[in-house]
């Protein structure tokens, strides 16, 4: 009993530090920091290593599978990495067009939307959801924290609009259009 407490006393310390550490600045990352970001995020670790040596593949609560990739790593400036590439990947299957990725990208300028013929494995295309992170003269983990939680919210919804799946598939009627208390309705 008395080990489990001293566990979870170190894990609450740890996690209140990690609190405070978002104002930590990165002038480059090492995949430590990418991992820590990602466990203090609460997201699970499903690999490292897959897209270079300072690359994590990870999933959110939710289940969407996402990757941080370090860039422009040990160069004559940093021992780390200058830049991540945080990216949601989705295996294209010929109903994405490339007017609506392009189209992706002017509605959520803070991301880009692409497509690759190849894809990551040589095999299968690919439609991607990205953000850039440059670390250069620093940034903090809360604002790369910051660009990730963006990330992750834009990417479904990127993905919806270019397979007009959801609430951008043809016929669509959203949730308020049929409902007669609608408060809109009045305006």
């Amino acid at each position: 009993m008395r080990k489990l407490l001293t566990s979870l006393a170190i894990l609450s310390t740890v996690a209140l530090g990690a609190q405070a550490d978002d104002s930590r600045v990165l002038a480059s990352v090492t995949l430590a920091d990418l991992q820590t970001l990602l466990v203090e995020e609460g997201h699970t670790i499903l690999s490292t290593g897959d897209d270079g040596g300072v690359s994590v593949r990870a999933k959110t609560a939710d289940g969407l599978i996402f990757n941080l990739i370090g860039t422009a790593c040990d160069t004559e400036y940093a021992d780390g990495c200058l830049g991540i590439n945080i990216q949601v990947r989705y295996d294209a299957d010929g109903n994405e067009t490339l007017e609506r990725i392009n189209d992706a990208n002017l509605m959520w300028g803070a991301v880009s939307a692409w497509y690759s013929a190849a894809g990551f494995d040589g095999n299968q295309p690919t439609v991607g959801i990205s953000r850039y992170v440059i670390l250069d003269r620093g940034a903090t983990m809360g604002n790369v924290k910051d660009n990730l939680l963006n990330l992750l919210a834009i990417a479904p919804q990127a993905a919806n609009y270019i397979w007009q799946a959801g609430e951008y598939a043809p016929g669509y009627v959203g949730e308020y259009e049929d409902d007669e208390d609608d408060v809109y309705d009045d305006w």
